[in-house]
């Protein structure tokens, strides 16, 4: 484990075009890894699947991001306007109007997934295998408490919910740019020793 983890920390001589290939080549073992468990069940293993894959490092679901929340604020009250003005009841309009919302907030849900290969946000309906929201674990640089002043501008993944702590990843991209990203967790301490393989770094 440790001479993988060290083998994982080292990085691709400079050269953008072997970190491309070595970026593909962890995210097709991450896809091998947790296609092989449930969406909604992220620990139990597919019954389709004959070998036995490593668990999954760390997994939760997340739900809807604030883009979502706030187009459903709005769309659910024009929709049952619209419903409104084509002469549906006015439970009808709102009957509708709910539904529509609870599904598409429901499809919408993400799942944080940490493999042994890297970290991935995948949307249940609409697409459960993210390939532009992958990051592999040799990218990863640092992962803290809360949001560091210090770093970049961190993108937020995933909403809030309850008994949910703030943790900021700091990594580098394709291009080798230092780049954040900020989610919620249940499990701090477990979601940083997933990426890094050691303790997170405690607040300053």
């Amino acid at each position: 484990m440790a001479q993988r983890r060290q083998a994982r920390d080292r990085p691709s001589d400079g050269d953008p075009a072997a970190t491309r290939r070595r970026w593909s080549s962890e995210r097709d073992a991450h896809l091998r890894q947790i296609n092989a468990f449930s969406f909604v069940v992220p620990h139990r293993r597919k019954r389709s699947v004959t070998k036995l894959p490593a668990a999954l490092r760390y997994a939760q679901l997340l739900p809807a991001s604030r883009t979502v929340r706030v187009l459903l604020a709005v769309a659910v009250p024009v929709y049952a306007g619209l419903q409104l003005i084509q002469g549906a009841t006015v439970g009808r309009a709102l009957g509708f109007a709910v539904l529509l919302a609870i599904v598409i907030y429901a499809v919408s849900t993400y799942r944080l997934t940490v493999s042994n290969s890297g970290v991935s946000f995948d949307i249940a309906g609409l697409r459960q295998v993210s390939s532009f929201g992958f990051l592999p674990l040799f990218a990863v640089r640092e992962v803290r408490h809360g949001v560091p002043g210090e770093w970049p501008r961190a993108k937020l993944k995933g909403g809030w919910w309850p008994g949910r702590r703030r943790v900021s990843v700091l990594y580098l991209d394709e291009e080798a740019t230092l780049r954040a990203f900020q989610v919620w967790v249940g499990d701090p301490e477990a979601f940083g020793t997933a990426l890094l393989g050691r303790p997170m770094s405690e607040p300053d």
